[in-house]
């Protein structure tokens, strides 16, 4: 998405606290597992309309037109919250873009009776008096769109919250400037400058050995180059281990990996990242009627159900090790 257009490509639909309230009064409305939410969302198949001041519930009602301005077609549980992601209409576009409304209200299903627990999102209106004041507003929203594009050069889930982003950017900043360190060396070894390219410093440390007639200054470059090539391997390491620990790390929040995994999972991601992030994002969460959110099973009842062996299967889980781990889990909870 272009920040710079003014149209959010993801709406803050939900606030991250479980229990909130509108500013006219209303409430507490109650959110007791955005997964499920996420995952009702989903299983539907149907999107969720955004339209203009509630025109759906008002004028829509009374046969009046109320044409959606823009379709939720995706959403996320996110560490702050719910998000949708909106295709917007061309008039939706351009009056976000025109800043003629500023905020988001969105119209929940929800129970009868307080607590109101909040069971579904049936659609979100573009307004300039927003009842839940914790959202964030539509044209607040470049900050939002940063950090998706920095999740996305840094490879992380789209479920990363701030503080994993911030934490992958100072390991990054940290690898960047030892690996310019590191090449300094390399090229001062060969005789060239620092701004010298790749190619570069290879065919001038071949150079240099060939050149060299003195068996000794051979020896010396060559084990200048062995620790150097040491050195840059321990860093990319290092790199790819911290870069894995914040995907990781992020996945178990989400529900996706249980944490007797973790280091299992990590150790895969470094040998090989692409594959591992695909995984995570085919995989359900298991806050969604998973391992937290289950009763603990009563004496003779099988842990597992239909939907976790799918999950393991995926995962490629050893069943009978992930029956032990459920065991422990439920064990604690009761």
């Amino acid at each position: 998405m272009n920040a710079a257009a003014g149209a959010p490509e993801w709406l803050h639909l939900l606030p991250a606290e479980k229990s909130f309230g509108g500013v006219d009064g209303r409430g507490p409305y109650v959110v007791e597992d955005r997964e499920a939410l996420v995952a009702q969302f989903n299983s539907t198949g149907t999107k969720i309309p955004v339209d203009e001041n509630h025109s759906i519930d008002l004028a829509g009602k009374s046969g009046h037109p109320s044409p959606a301005r823009g379709w939720i077609v995706e959403m996320q549980a996110r560490a702050d919250g719910v998000w949708g992601r909106v295709e917007w209409t061309a008039e939706g576009k351009a009056l976000v873009e025109g800043k003629a409304y500023g905020y988001l209200s969105p119209v929940l299903l929800h129970t009868a009776a307080k607590p109101y627990r909040v069971d579904k999102v049936l659609r979100v209106a573009l307004t300039n008096e927003p009842n839940l004041a914790s959202l964030k507003s539509l044209h607040s929203q470049e900050e939002q769109t940063m950090l998706e594009e920095l999740r996305k050069a840094l490879g992380l889930p789209e479920t990363a919250d701030e503080a994993a982003v911030i934490a992958a950017v100072t390991s990054a900043h940290a690898a960047n400037t030892v690996h310019t360190a590191l090449m300094a060396r390399v090229a001062e070894a060969a005789g060239v400058g620092a701004d010298a390219g790749g190619d570069a410093l290879v065919t001038a440390v071949q150079a240099k050995a060939v050149a060299s007639g003195d068996d000794s200054d051979k020896a010396q470059l060559v084990t200048q180059i062995t620790s150097l090539q040491s050195q840059l391997t321990t860093l990319a390491t290092s790199t790819a281990k911290d870069k894995a620990v914040n995907v990781i790390e992020a996945a178990i929040e989400g529900g996706k990996v249980v944490p007797a995994l973790r280091e299992h999972m990590i150790a895969r991601h470094m040998k090989n990242p692409a594959d591992v992030e695909s995984e995570l994002a085919l995989m359900p969460s298991l806050h969604a009627g998973g391992l937290g959110k289950r009763p603990a099973p009563k004496s003779g009842e099988a842990v597992r159900t239909d939907e976790d062996d799918k999950i393991l299967a995926m995962m490629g889980v050893d069943a009978v090790a992930y029956d032990a781990t459920a065991k422990s889990l439920f064990g604690k909870e009761a």
